[in-house]
């Protein structure tokens, strides 16, 4: 209590003195306006600089804690700085307890302000000027969840320790270490009584205080909504709290802050408390409640291998295979070694594209990121441009433009250099496409791609590769396959143009993504860029020949393709749906896991859907076994509760929802009984399969 007198004094003091300098840089979102300062003039050699983001919230809103209760994601900070930095934890002041109609978050509000140390290494070199780049994230709440993101770039010199003094600022770091708690050392101990958490602190100096909350930092450890009670004996102050719906803490201590009295009066104190034996759960507890099927590798190899088969069978992927081989096997009779030539640059292609989103993935996850298969459909970018790639290549099978010669004249082009450049960018082009298609078949060899080592992994990774390029190939290879396939003539500029339409319609499928990630606004640009994609394609078809006039032309097409493009570099995430969602005549609220053991402590099943805008398949199970009206009245019988996961953007909590469960893609499906038994539904399901768990759930809540 001395410490926190001491910093009272100051604190007080502080508020006489100027208010904050010059920040370092500014940066306002629309419900946050934030500044970034520093303590000291520059970087010291071997010393620490402390830096304060101070956030000034929308009044009514909140941004929030290390664990934000029942939903939200807290402040992250990306440092980019040269080699032998150092950058710690962020410093959070301590929360407050905001309710939520029935829920709760763990937030600040008002002009919270977070404090990060940063070290500089010894051997900083005095005189160089250091920029730094800090990625900042958080989400700012009201009745709704708004993800905000901002880029915070400075430079500070490196200077002597005697040269580098205090900034005018450090009398508001010392009130905003103030806000922070203050660290209790009495021995404390985090224990389970029943069924019940209890926190007991002993030698407690004093009576039982009232309007105690313990705030862990474990998210998901207790519920968040729940009150807690405080009893004072012999010494113990014990808090007895509500159990959420990890299961345990991990490890053998825990952290949090202990919140006491209210209003001017409250005190907040930061906890490291010993975990009891038998509370704690390990991280094998907390992992999957299924695993991926990782014992037989060969049955994965098969799996992924037939998977990548049927992949060619795709509406988006079959019409630019189908021109490709006929082109190739028109060509064979002019020179069948170039033809089989072309078939290995374009299983190459197909190769090396699996081969480098799987090394990326990988890599990724090894450095801590929560990714899985499609993480690069959750870019509104990448959506864009697929459904550009797409609509061109329609455009194409539709006559509007042509590159290169005919398919009857094809093999007199095949000895060119973009012949073979042509069959590897189709086999690029085939992965692209079919991305939004992996279902059922390749949910099982795609989690254990992404559970196994490296090497297993990319195995997995090529064999799928292998069968999405195995048809195509085989039919180069083995010109007599050819066939199978009807013989050319004219009917096929024909059937070539009825092509275009299913690739029109994978395209108009992506610009629906597209809508889904971004809104309105977006779309408008998306469209714009497909309608100048048109107009230089048409450009391109008219600028045939030499000349002055064709080099204008084809100057005005690339100048549409430009101004097309620039659309993708503006689209920015829409704001997370907090809505109702219809699934048939099911109702599914968002996905919320803290909600999810809330439900299950009323008695209530629920069941969870995991899927995205951008699959394929999971469109198609939304159509068929959601809309049963059979299934919605099974569930409301047994008063069942229907979320949705929404992955087509990247989030963070459903991505550790779908690792805990053993997934790494979607669709997926989790049953959440009432007590307490999770289980983990991969693709294919039936309505039958989820009606036999519900009928099978005791309800507390009938009579």
């Amino acid at each position: 209590m001395s410490i926190r007198g001491l910093f009272l004094f100051i604190g007080i003091f502080a508020l006489f003195a100027p208010a904050y300098g010059a920040p370092l840089t500014r940066a306002n979102t629309e419900y946050v306006e934030s500044a970034l300062y520093a303590d000291r003039a520059g970087f010291a050699p071997g010393e620490t600089t402390w830096f304060a983001l101070r956030q000034d919230v929308r009044d009514g809103w909140h941004v929030f804690w290390i664990n934000p209760g029942d939903a939200g994601l807290p402040l992250d900070l990306n440092w980019s700085l040269p080699d032998g930095f150092i950058v710690g934890d962020i410093l959070h002041p301590a929360p407050d307890y905001i309710p939520v109609g029935a829920l709760a978050s763990y937030a600040h509000e008002g002009a919270p302000v977070f404090l990060v140390p940063v070290t500089a290494p010894a051997n900083a070199v005095i005189g160089d000027t250091i920029d730094v780049a800090i990625n900042a994230s958080w989400q700012a709440c009201e009745d709704i969840c708004v993800p905000e993101e901002t880029l915070y770039e400075f430079s500070l010199p490196v200077r002597a320790p005697e040269d580098a003094p205090a900034s005018e600022n450090r009398l508001q770091f010392v009130a905003a270490r103030l806000e922070q708690p203050e660290p209790l050392t009495l021995p404390s101990e985090f224990r389970r009584a029943g069924e019940a958490y209890e926190l007991a602190i002993e030698d407690w100096q004093g009576d039982a205080a009232r309007d105690v909350f313990f705030f862990p930092e474990e998210q998901g450890l207790t519920a968040p909504a729940a009150a807690q009670t405080a009893q004072f004996s012999d010494g113990v102050l014990v808090v007895a709290m509500k159990p959420g719906w990890t299961g345990g803490p991990v490890g053998e201590m825990l952290r949090g802050v202990l919140r006491i009295g209210d209003g001017a009066n409250t005190q907040a104190f930061a906890i490291e408390a010993r975990v009891a034996p038998g509370t704690a759960r390990t991280v094998a507890d907390a992992a999957p409640a299924i695993t991926a099927p990782a014992g037989n590798v060969g049955v994965m190899l098969i799996l992924a291998f037939f998977g990548g088969l049927i992949l060619n069978a795709m509406p988006c992927v079959f019409p630019i295979l189908f021109v490709k081989a006929a082109s190739l096997l028109a060509s064979a009779q002019h020179d069948p070694k170039i033809t089989r030539a072309h078939g290995a640059v374009y299983g190459a292609g197909v190769v090396a594209t699996f081969a480098a989103i799987g090394a990326v993935l990988i890599a990724l996850r090894a450095g801590g990121e929560q990714l899985g298969w499609g993480f690069h459909l959750q870019s509104p970018a990448v959506i864009g441009f697929s459904a550009y790639i797409l609509f061109a290549v329609g455009l194409s099978l539709a006559g509007v433009y042509a590159v290169g010669e005919s398919i009857t004249g094809a093999g007199d082009t095949l000895t060119k250099k973009p012949g073979a450049a042509g069959a590897f960018f189709t086999g690029v082009l085939a992965v692209a496409v079919a991305a939004p298609c992996i279902g059922p078949l390749l949910a099982a060899p795609m989690g254990a791609a992404l559970t196994q080592p490296a090497p297993i992994s990319m195995l997995i990774f090529i064999t799928m590769a292998l069968g999405l390029a195995s048809p195509f190939v085989a039919i180069t290879f083995v010109p007599g396959l050819g066939r199978f396939l009807p013989k050319p003539g004219p009917w096929m500029a024909i059937f070539k143009q009825a092509l275009a339409f299913p690739v029109f319609a994978a395209a108009a499928y992506f610009v629906w993504v597209f809508a889904r990630q971004t809104g309105d606004a977006s779309l408008g640009g998306l469209l714009s860029g497909l309608v100048l994609l048109a107009l230089a394609a048409w450009l391109f078809e008219q600028s045939k020949g030499e000349g002055t006039r064709a080099l204008i032309i084809r100057g005005a097409s690339a100048l549409a393709i430009a101004l097309a493009l620039a659309p993708l570099f503006s689209a920015r995430p829409a704001a997370a749906t907090t809505t109702v969602e219809h699934y048939g005549t099911l109702g599914a609220e968002p996905y919320d896991a803290a909600a999810i053991g809330a439900y299950n402590g009323e008695g209530r099943p629920v069941f969870a859907i995991f899927t995205a805008a951008w699959c394929v398949t999971c469109q198609a199970d939304k159509l068929t076994i959601f809309s049963s009206d059979a299934l919605a009245s099974a569930i409301e019988r047994e008063n069942g509760v229907v979320m949705v996961a929404d992955w087509t953007l990247r989030d963070p909590a459903i991505s550790a929802a779908l690792e805990r469960l053993g997934a790494f893609g979607v669709p997926f499906y989790a049953y959440y009984g009432p007590d307490g038994t999770v289980t983990a539904l991969p693709p294919p399901i039936s309505k039958r399969d989820i009606i036999a768990l519900f009928e099978g759930a005791p309800n507390r809540n009938q009579d």
